[in-house]
């Protein structure tokens, strides 16, 4: 449990930019590969994911979603254009009232490492002539990965020093807690399924540790939002 401890300690005491060299989260935990991007190979998983995009772009139309109707993302880093997200996990925690709708693409994430449970999954979808500023993920205790479900002309997404487009139907691996911006200077809009999985040199025990950490993180991320809406 040192490096959970260590990591928390250095994230209280406001030292993560001292020690996490080119990453920028709220909470870093040292000893971790940290690179921009992964390879495909590093995660066997990714063929039945990727295998199963035809099975989850449908369930996303069948619900009545076609992405266009979907929520305004909750965060204002969308400069120009609209950047909508439907939420199926949210720090954490299922978000309930979406989950009905998606038996199949559920199926499909609960065999993936803590793919419904360590961070974010949500549908993603960035309408043409949008641009997402350039940001930061919050712990590089996860990493990231995108599955294709609509992929566009004009679309593609900075990590780093790199800069890559989507392919429909296949799925990439990064490490959000790079900086990272998005755009899309088509007319079609881009969709995919974001979602968040544990760093795979974690260990089981900091796992659980971590897991447990995420309801303080929900607690926390809650008071700084009525704070902001009530100072608003």
């Amino acid at each position: 449990m040192s490096r959970v401890s260590e990591g928390l300690e250095i994230s209280a005491e406001g030292r993560v930019a001292e020690v996490a060299g080119p990453q920028g989260p709220e909470v870093f935990f040292p000893g971790l590969t940290a690179r921009p991007w992964w390879s495909g190979a590093d995660f066997p998983w990714l063929a039945e994911l990727e295998a199963a995009a035809p099975t989850i772009r449908r369930e996303l139309l069948s619900c009545g979603q076609d992405a266009g109707s979907l929520p305004s993302h909750p965060t204002r880093l969308a400069e120009s254009g609209h950047w909508r997200a439907l939420y199926l996990c949210h720090i954490g925690r299922p978000y309930a009232k979406n989950l009905a709708a998606f038996p199949l693409t559920l199926k499909v994430l609960s065999a993936l490492p803590g793919a419904s449970a360590c961070g974010m999954t949500y549908f993603s979808a960035v309408e043409g002539g949008t641009h997402i500023a350039a940001h930061t993920g919050f712990t590089n205790a996860h990493l990231r990965c995108h599955l294709s479900l609509v992929a566009t002309e004009g679309s593609r997404i900075r990590v780093a020093d790199e800069t890559r487009g989507w392919q429909e139907g296949r799925a990439f691996v990064f490490d959000d807690t790079f900086e990272h911006e998005v755009w899309n200077e088509g007319d079609q809009r881009r969709t995919v399924l974001l979602f968040d999985f544990w760093h795979p040199e974690l260990t089981p025990p900091e796992i659980e540790a971590l897991t447990f950490m995420m309801s303080v993180w929900r607690r926390m991320y809650a008071r700084r939002f009525w704070a902001h809406q009530l100072a608003r």
